[in-house]
């Protein structure tokens, strides 16, 4: 299994320890997949926003070498989601892959040259003028939906360099307890495969309280939610 990955089997297992500990309800395998899958996708959110945040700290010279390099560690975090994949493109239109999280960088295929992404309402200004207008050499995109547009549309006969290479932090995919519910007992039993966390081990007391939070709205018990949200506060604050 991928050693960037925290166990499903592992998680839903504490969760429901903890559940049933305090008495608090049963969490299906259905809800607890569901559930995991919209935290971990809120964990990957806020990394970028804690990575932003210690970049700023870093230049403002508040920066740690070493294994205090907070921007260094919290990239660990997201790596995991980076991947690249060809753009091929038809009359200056190219298809975005359908995991597209957010877009890292576009470049021609062998990164010789890099295009540059501008807003859709200010293309017609760039286009306006011989000293903004976009060019080969140095070409500009915009995003609408899942398409990219690209200017110019590189069909001149002197584009010759071919696709394009996307590189991307693809959206997490579901996670998955695969399980068998027994037709004599009803019991639940975990069989492989199953789909882990894509998540760095660092976050897996956040993964962890921010399930129990949501669940508590599912089984309805604003206790749950209240002790988690507290705890979690209390991660957040640590790590200031």
């Amino acid at each position: 299994k991928n050693i960037m990955a925290i166990s499903v089997d592992k998680v839903y297992k504490t969760v429901l320890s903890i559940l049933n500990k305090e008495s608090r309800g049963f969490l299906t395998p259905d809800e607890f997949e569901r559930i995991g899958s919209q935290v971990q996708l809120d964990i990957l959110d806020q990394n970028f926003y804690d990575y932003n945040k210690a970049v700023v700290k870093a230049a403002a010279g508040r920066a740690v070498e070493d294994y205090g390099n907070i921007p260094e560690k919290i990239q660990h975090k997201i790596d995991p989601f980076f991947a690249q994949a060809d753009i091929t493109l038809t009359n200056g239109i190219g298809t975005l892959p359908t995991d597209v999280y957010k877009t890292i960088n576009i470049s021609i295929t062998n990164k010789t040259i890099q295009l540059e992404k501008v807003n859709k309402s200010k293309l017609s200004y760039l286009l306006s003028s011989p000293l903004t207008k976009p060019t080969t050499s140095f070409p500009v995109y915009y995003q609408r939906a899942t398409d990219i547009i690209v200017e110019p549309a590189l069909s001149d006969g002197s584009w010759t360099l071919g696709n394009l290479l996307i590189e991307y932090i693809k959206t997490p995919v579901d996670v998955n307890w695969n399980h068998t519910v027994s037709e004599t007992t009803g019991a639940l039993t975990a069989t492989d495969p199953m789909t882990d966390f894509t998540l760095h081990e660092s976050d897996r007391v956040q993964l962890i309280l921010g399930i129990l939070k949501y669940a508590g709205l599912v089984i309805e018990d604003p206790a749950v939610i209240q002790a988690a949200s507290g705890e979690e506060t209390k991660l957040i604050q640590l790590e200031q």
